[in-house]
């Protein structure tokens, strides 16, 4: 009877997880195919430094947001499990806690903004002095937008833990039509159309916010959207959390929107529009992989909260692998195919464009490896030395990149540091872990690495050799992913995948065909 109840408990978990799966990547899709056609006219309506304005805008923003990912990994950690234990007491007093916290960070970030961006933009920022007043301007709408966003993020935290993805779903979509709206709207503005462009993409984050509330309000009445149920117990214990996995944003935030300040003070808006290019083709591929991320780490984290150590490192395998075969189906042909295809969907684009997006790729589907690991470590609790560690070598990313720099090095530089700098986390990340769970790193090794890049190496091999054909551009280029599309799943079936793992993608599958035959 037991055995039953748990073979029910597994088959409704991968069924969640392949419809899960299924609404987040179709939202992620329609999202990445709305951002193609929006990214080149955005460019076009505002210029490439107007366009590297924005996004170093959105970098030094972010740069100071360091809390933001904790929070986010926090709130879902907490909820989750208190979900896990059918807690309902405690669920209503972590989210009002949560709601406090997160509430009182965002006004000290706008607060820290207004207070000291003035000064970064007249002293320190590479900026033109026509543009300055621009950037202050923009600076600030940034500000209050990002004071939204970590507002929201109970709200996102409570509908991820509750795996209604749907909503989640249908507010992205809603975001990615109005943001293509403005970038049509822009074409026919004549003037600040910079200043113009911050100000209703903070609109857009007013209507974001605003659904989110109202789905939570009326949904979820086992939480109260009010501060009413603070408990300082909670609060202490959440910050105890935060305490550690602050090193890890700090890691994250100067590995990511740290190079957009270095990298504009040593070269530039223009380098800063290039590096803010390849980062929206990278946020289009991993969009492949978000899918799978988002519906394994709810199971994850209630694997945890219930003790079965086993499935979730197994669901950890899992989601790594999973997550770099998504993403290496579209970008092993880019990779070969990027000059050409940044030709025909942008006509014109910075220098340094090509290597950026080419170093990115790699970098991103080295970063892949890790992404069921740091869902474990949340999930578990142990986050005190694994932040220090991992911290420690990822924060190495800026002074070895102002290092480089100072010495003459080219721009793509500190993309190589940060890619070695993660290779050598992963290894410091699988050495933690097992001092916690019992599981084997060798396994792993073969798992997720080895049977990840064999596949990939042979397909970019293939890939390669049809590309020194004297072939027409279109035509090396449709060649390309179709080599990918047709032979890497097979490599993948065959050879990379556990009994286990197989099954998975088979109920994934068939719970896709089945929906759409619906």
């Amino acid at each position: 009877m037991i055995q039953k109840k748990l073979k029910a408990y597994r088959a409704n978990a991968a069924n969640r997880a392949a419809i899960n799966t299924i609404v987040i990547y179709s939202q992620r899709f329609f999202a990445a195919a709305l951002s193609l056609i929006t990214t080149p006219l955005i460019l076009k309506a505002l210029g490439i430094e107007d366009y590297g304005l924005y996004t170093l805008t959105i970098g030094f923003v972010g740069m100071l947001a360091v809390l933001n990912w904790s929070l986010s990994n926090a709130t879902q950690r907490y909820t989750a499990f208190a979900i896990g234990e059918g807690n309902f007491v405690k669920l209503k007093k972590v989210y009002s806690t949560s709601l406090v916290i997160h509430f009182l960070y965002g006004l000290l970030l706008f607060t820290v903004i207004v207070c000291i961006g003035y000064f970064f933009v007249e002293q320190i920022l590479n900026i033109p002095h026509e543009k300055i007043g621009d950037a202050k301007i923009v600076l600030y709408i940034v500000a209050f937008v990002s004071f939204l966003t970590i507002v929201s993020i109970p709200f996102l935290g409570m509908l991820r833990s509750q795996e209604n993805f749907i909503a989640i779903a249908l507010v992205g979509i809603t975001e990615s039509i109005l943001k293509l709206g403005i970038a049509i709207f822009l074409l026919y503005v004549s003037k600040d159309k910079l200043i113009i462009y911050a100000f209703l993409l903070m609109v857009i984050s007013l209507l974001s916010f605003s659904i989110y509330l109202v789905i939570i309000k009326r949904k979820y009445k086992m939480v109260s959207v009010t501060f009413s149920h603070y408990d300082k117990g909670y609060s202490k214990e959440i910050f105890s959390f935060l305490s550690w996995s602050l090193l890890g944003s700090l890691a994250l935030t100067s590995r990511n929107e740290g190079v957009q300040i270095l990298m504009n003070i040593f070269f530039g808006l223009a380098r800063n529009a290039a590096y803010g290019l390849a980062m929206q083709v990278n946020s289009a591929m991993a969009i492949l992989s978000q899918g799978i991320i988002g519906s394994l780490s709810p199971q994850i984290i209630k694997s945890a909260g219930s003790g079965d150590q086993k499935k979730m490192i197994f669901l950890m395998r899992t989601m790594s692998k999973f997550a770099t075969f998504s993403v290496s189906i579209i970008a092993i042909p880019l990779f070969f195919q990027i000059p050409f295809v940044l030709k025909i969907w942008l006509h014109e684009f910075p220098e340094d464009t090509i290597v950026f997006i080419r170093l990115i790729i790699i970098f991103g589907q080295i970063m892949l490896l890790s992404a069921g690991i740091q869902t474990v470590f949340d999930s578990i609790g142990k986050v005190k030395l694994y932040n220090v560690w991992v911290s420690f070598i990822l924060l190495l990313n800026l002074p070895i990149g102002y290092l480089f720099f100072t010495s003459g090095f080219p721009s793509y530089t500190i993309i190589i540091v940060g890619m070695s700098l993660e290779l050598v986390s992963l290894n410091i990340r699988l050495l933690l872990l097992k001092k916690h769970v019992s599981f084997s790193i060798k396994e792993f090794y073969f798992d997720t690495i080895f049977r990840v890049f064999l596949p990939s190496l042979l397909v970019a091999s293939v890939i390669y050799l049809f590309c020194l054909l004297n072939l027409h551009g279109y035509i090396i280029l449709t060649g390309s992913f179709l080599i990918t599309l047709l032979l890497y799943p097979i490599l993948i079936y065959k050879f990379s995948l556990e009994p286990k793992q197989k099954e998975i993608l088979s109920g994934m599958i068939s719970k896709l065909i089945k929906r759409q035959k619906k």
